[in-house]
């Protein structure tokens, strides 16, 4: 009974002394547990507004905070934004209807004419955000106007409603830019963290020290590489993802297929500079799994590559639209799903180019050979 008794001892010691392990039994299931739990799946799902106030006064914005509702019972979720970026999103992104306010609203004795614009493939979301504005229209105009409740509205506010087509491929053609970012970050870090380990390990990189080869072109050298082979896994992901699930990728083929070369190469460059530094802190593939998988597995599920990050708690999406991942698949999204051009991804390429530069600093300070 001693023997038994002392093996089952040493087998749990060894089990609890191997980090790896404890990573994928305890954290990992408590880590998939948190995100999707605080996603809002069984909930109401309020449809995506965007709206642009011209009016820009007190009753204006007692207006856009009615449509939001109550924090704990959200009635639409509210984009304010110019009149441009609220009807592209309309025609390729998620929102479903665009509310323009003009600019003399709420203006005592001047009529205003509220302009509502909605996709008429979303027939469900459009009756909701109907319903909403009626009231909403109705209770806030009484409220701020200090009227009568038998004053009727329509004499001093309309609603002119419209429709148009979207031009969006729905879930499929959102999800192929997704999971074709979460695939370069996989790539970059991971293939970077264990070969490089393994390097150390085996004694390869303490040969090469011995040569004239520098730290930072030895890193210049792994991102170059492993950047080539981030491009042709985005070009293969990208063609058998646009073939099977039947979407069109870009506005322009060409283009198109250009400025997701320059995005990958970016992408794959800020993950393999990612991967390098987490290879130069880590003594050992035993430490180096763990480490990979706390910076990939958050990004995966808090970036949208899966699930819009409307479904999330606003607290949380506040900071995850600035992680390097988020910055990547909005790149892509907009190029594959909305047909834009490279040129005009200003914050997604500054957002990368940021992201890079802070990723290989790091990596050459915690680069080691041995």
């Amino acid at each position: 009974m001693r023997i038994y008794l002392a093996l089952t001892v040493a087998s749990l010691k060894m089990y609890f002394r191997n980090k790896q392990a404890l990573f994928w039994a305890l954290f990992f299931p408590l880590l998939i547990m948190t995100i999707f739990g605080m996603m809002n799946f069984d909930g109401y799902n309020s449809p995506n507004v965007g709206i642009y106030d011209a009016a820009d006064n007190k009753a204006s914005h007692a207006f856009i905070s009615a449509l939001r509702g109550p924090d704990d019972e959200r009635l639409l979720s509210v984009t304010v934004d110019t009149l441009e970026n609220i009807h592209h999103e309309l025609e390729f992104g998620s929102n479903r209807a665009v509310i323009e306010i003009p600019s003399n609203y709420g203006i005592p004795g001047e009529y205003a004419e509220i302009k509502v614009t909605y996709d008429e493939r979303f027939q469900q979301e459009r009756a909701v955000v109907a319903t909403i504005l009626r009231r909403v229209t109705d209770a806030v105009f009484k409220e701020v106007a200090q009227v009568p409740n038998e004053y009727r509205v329509e004499n001093a506010i309309g609603v002119s409603e419209s429709l148009i087509t979207g031009q969006g491929q729905g879930y499929k053609a959102w999800l192929i830019p997704g999971i074709t970012g979460m695939a370069i970050m996989q790539t970059g870090l991971f293939m970077v963290v264990f070969t490089l380990v393994r390097f150390r390990s085996q004694g390869v990189l303490r040969r090469l020290k011995a040569t004239p080869i520098g730290a930072t072109h030895f890193l210049a050298g792994q991102l170059t590489t492993k950047a080539l082979v981030v491009v042709i896994q985005t070009y293969v992901l990208v063609i058998i993802g646009s073939i099977i699930l039947g979407v069109a990728v870009g506005a322009d083929l060409i283009a198109a297929w250009f400025d997701l070369t320059v995005l990958a190469l970016l992408g794959g460059a800020l993950f393999i500079t990612i991967g390098l530094a987490v290879s130069g802190w880590a003594k050992n593939e035993e430490t180096a799994a763990p480490i990979a998988n706390v910076i990939s597995l958050p990004m995966m599920f808090l970036t949208g590559v899966f699930f819009p990050l409307s479904i999330m708690p606003d607290w949380l999406t506040q900071w995850s639209q600035y992680l390097p991942l988020t910055f990547l698949v909005d790149g892509m999204r907009a190029i594959t799903v909305e047909g834009a051009r490279i040129t005009t991804l200003g914050s997604e390429l500054i957002g990368l180019g940021v992201w890079i530069a802070i990723s290989f600093a790091v990596a050459t300070k915690m680069f080691r050979w041995e």
